[in-house]
């Protein structure tokens, strides 16, 4: 076990004691007992963010002795079914759920599915989260969920690889295809590895070149159906995924592994540069005998000097939400609030994002590749979540399907181009 493992294994309960922010002294609930049924995607049981997850509820339940949680856990494709079967009912099973703003959440407001926080969330509270955080979290007057911590979308480099190819960290487009080219020589080494099998990731690989090749801006207009999906950036970021397929950067068969299989595969020594979430800080760090020893993150390279390098993939996307239809609604807005604000406080010790809460920072607690992270995270500025989490389930599903196509071979971007308008324009 590492020494990050150790320090983690060692303060994972530790951390997840303390004063209650929204505990028992705060907040007095009626005698009886109450269940609430709580369905979150933290299922990974090795995981440190599940570990700190399970830690927090346990503590919630011990300071709130009349309130039982109810755990119901799923893998993400299956949690967001899940989700979305419960929600085209009333949802009668779920008090309090995970999920995803700005786009998901819109879909359940504007289906009065969701509880308003507004006559719950005190200055106090406000007065402890970043300024600007909730903004993802607030349509039309209402505030919906308090947020947890803000991620990006990242290439993680084994540096030791490309020494060994003799080139250098890429900072431009030209230079990734020129570095990848390098690395494909080296046996056995995937220069590139998205995990495509998992849609959401075929889709991160073809929104990082979109951001790039069109800027966030222009992107968050065309996807908020403010502007067409015509701009020949997008067309240009297809052309460049197939680009990468085609030079054999992404892989032999880029579709063959997911998610899991790729980060096995660095850890392993095998990958030179990963396309995952800043949350994959922490799964580096407290790998059990990993073959990688130095590693470097960056944003994902621009195409050219006109495009604005501080725009980057990600934001604060996800919180805890309350059902409208709960017969408990205020027992589960304190939960849902208690939880959020606990979860983000870990979220730097844990590696799994940057915290939305005004949580003092000791760098000497933190993972370290998420040090390094910290450092690109203050050079950005204009973040563009996952598409998928922006326009609607018909036209997520659309665009992450397409954004397999790319890497299939056999790749019709004209198709690729109508299908998005389509879509898009469809969901407007």
């Amino acid at each position: 076990m590492n020494n990050w493992k150790k320090f983690t294994a060692a303060c994972m309960g530790a951390a997840m004691v303390g004063t209650t922010v929204f505990g028992a002294s705060a907040t007095v609930f009626a005698a009886d007992t109450v269940t609430l049924d709580v369905w979150h995607q933290f299922t990974d049981p090795e995981s440190a963010q599940t570990q700190a997850f399970e830690a927090a509820v346990e503590e919630y339940e011990k300071e709130h002795e009349n309130i039982k949680i109810e755990l119901h856990g799923l893998d993400t494709e299956s949690y967001k079914t899940k989700i979305s079967t419960e929600f085209a009912s009333s949802a009668s099973g779920v008090d309090v759920f995970y999920y995803w703003a700005p786009g998901k959440l819109k879909q359940l407001t504007d289906a009065d599915k969701v509880l308003p926080l507004n006559d719950y969330v005190t200055d106090d509270i406000k007065s402890r989260i970043k300024e600007g955080s909730t903004s993802n979290f607030e349509l039309d007057g209402n505030l919906y969920a308090l947020p947890i911590d803000s991620y990006m979308m990242c290439l993680f480099c084994n540096k030791d690889l490309f020494d060994q190819a003799g080139v250098e960290i890429p900072t431009t487009y030209d230079e990734l295809i020129t570095a990848g080219e390098a690395l494909a020589k080296l046996d056995g080494v995937t220069p590139l590895a998205v995990g495509a099998k998992d849609a959401w990731l075929a889709g991160a690989l073809y929104e990082s070149l979109a951001l790039r090749e069109v800027g966030a801006s222009e992107v968050q207009s065309a996807l908020l159906g403010e502007t067409e999906f015509t701009n020949e950036g997008f067309k240009k970021a297809a052309e460049d995924v197939v680009e990468l397929y085609d030079k054999g950067i992404l892989g032999k068969n880029p579709l063959e592994d997911g998610e899991a299989e790729a980060t096995a595969d660095f850890l392993n020594g095998k990958v030179a540069m990963q396309l995952d979430g800043s949350w994959f800080a922490g799964t580096i760090d407290n790998a059990e005998d990993s073959a990688v020893k130095d590693v470097e993150v960056i944003t994902f390279p621009v195409v050219s000097d006109e495009q604005d390098a501080a725009d980057y993939a990600g934001g604060a996307s996800a919180s805890f939400f309350v059902n409208k239809n709960t017969d408990t609604p205020e027992e589960s807005a304190d939960f849902a609030m208690y939880i959020s604000e606990k979860m983000g406080e870990q979220a730097l010790e844990l590696g799994t994002g940057f915290p939305c809460w005004n949580t003092e920072i000791d760098t000497d607690k933190v993972s370290p590749t998420f040090v390094k992270l910290m450092d690109l995270y203050d050079g950005v500025k204009t973040g563009v979540q996952n598409w998928d989490g922006i326009i609607n389930a018909n036209a997520a599903a659309v665009h992450l399907e397409q954004a397999q196509s790319l890497l299939s071979g056999n790749a019709d971007i004209d198709s690729f181009m109508t299908a998005h308008q389509d879509a898009i324009s469809a969901a407007e």
